[in-house]
């Protein structure tokens, strides 16, 4: 007999290949089996999971966690456990100098789970901008603190702003992708300056260059963006740094904040076949209005076209593999951690907006979650989707 069987859901689990009515068994906060004929399963505990979506625990890869640890920082478990959202990953809000308030005051003290990823400039993003000379990084302070905490850092982290374009130029971002060579991990690049396109835009050149020292496994964030730095224009020109760097393997993260995504560019994206490798969310406490929560952001994509599998697969396995945790999670499959999301696609008229981009569509479908496992620990969980108050204006 199981401890905990989620009966006759329909289970999708993109990293096996399923997608069919099934059931999920539970023991000792571990996946046992999923099996299709739920008569020969016994339960101490039984959930009925008819007309809802069972898959592995949901992975946000690009977010600001830790509210009180800087001015971007949102709770965890808000944008976590509570939005059906089983892992974490902060995106280099903190740097070597201030890591372990990070890991002293915030991680380890929620229910959800975190990593990080280590932001080259020494204070992270507590001041911005945050780099623009070599007085703002110390190699090996860095190499020190990611030495100390592979458990949880799990990779380096670098704005490509206009700031260190002015300042060190195309050197800022050699120096971080030889200091994620050197630990072993991938560089996690930012892309897109906050400010209006102007012809021969100095970003464009800046961006293209550094997109092309990116090797496979490292990670394009906001890639879809459109302002100064993104690879895609609104015109539908491709840069083919991006088509180049996806061809050889680098991670693309949807990324979605406040001020870095626009659903023209995604779906001119879409349509050239350079769909996100992850879909997040880059939740931060300005961004919580536009983006809401990672499975709003999911619909979204649907909305654009993307099926269920795809957007499921872009935030499990993908993001799990990203994060050299393909083998401990974003799975389904037995011995793994009952890390557990469960979702209804409830069919409706949904507004949703892509912050300052400036658009809004409206979608046909949203993904609600209904309940979160973490470790076979179960709870409820919501999108927190509503109408941006906003979006009118934008």
């Amino acid at each position: 007999m199981f401890e905990l069987l989620l009966k006759d859901g329909l289970v999708i689990d993109p990293s096996q290949g399923i997608h069919k009515r099934a059931s999920v068994a539970i023991q000792g906060g571990k996946i046992v089996a999923v099996e299709e004929d739920s008569s020969r399963a016994a339960a101490e505990k039984v959930f009925n999971m008819e007309g809802k979506i069972v898959v592995p625990g949901l992975i946000d890869i690009h977010c600001h966690p830790g509210n009180g640890f800087s001015w971007l920082g949102v709770p965890v478990d808000e944008i976590g456990l509570n939005s059906g959202v089983t892992l974490l990953c902060d995106a280099g809000t903190s740097g070597s100098a201030n890591f372990e308030a990070l890991r002293s005051f915030i991680i380890g003290h929620t229910k959800t789970e975190m990593f990080c990823f280590l932001n080259l400039a020494g204070t992270g993003l507590i001041k911005m901008p945050e780099i623009w000379c070599e007085q703002n990084i110390d190699v090996e302070s860095s190499k020190k603190v990611i030495e100390a905490n592979t458990d949880i850092i799990k990779g380096v982290k670098i704005r490509a702003i206009e700031d260190l374009a002015d300042g060190m130029g195309i050197r800022g971002i050699e120096i971080g992708k030889k200091l994620a060579k050197d630990v072993g991990l991938p560089l996690m690049m930012h892309l897109g300056e906050t400010r209006r396109r102007i012809p021969n835009d100095k970003m464009d050149d800046f961006s293209r260059a550094a997109v092309s020292l990116l090797d496979k496994g490292d990670i394009l964030s906001h890639y879809l963006t459109w302002e100064p730095g993104g690879m895609i224009l609104k015109d539908g020109t491709v840069y083919p740094e991006l088509e180049a760097a996806h061809n050889r393997g680098v991670v693309l993260d949807s990324c979605h904040g406040l001020n870095h995504f626009s659903f023209t560019v995604a779906r001119r994206a879409i349509s050239e076949g350079l769909i996100p490798t992850v879909i997040s969310t880059d939740l931060s406490s300005i961004a919580l209005p536009a983006v809401q929560s990672l499975p709003v952001v999911m619909s979204k994509f649907i909305a654009m076209g993307l099926t269920l599998d795809q957007v499921i697969e872009m935030t499990t396995i993908n993001p799990a593999k990203a994060l050299g945790e393909g083998k401990k999670r974003g799975s389904l499959r037995p011995g793994m951690s009952a890390d557990i999301t469960v979702m209804e696609l409830t069919n409706g008229d949904y507004t949703f907006c892509d912050g300052t981009g400036g658009d809004v569509i409206h979608g046909e479908a949203l993904l609600e979650p209904r309940m979160v496992f973490k470790a076979g620990e179960g709870m409820p969980a919501y999108s927190r989707y509503h109408i941006p108050p906003f979006y009118k204006q934008i």
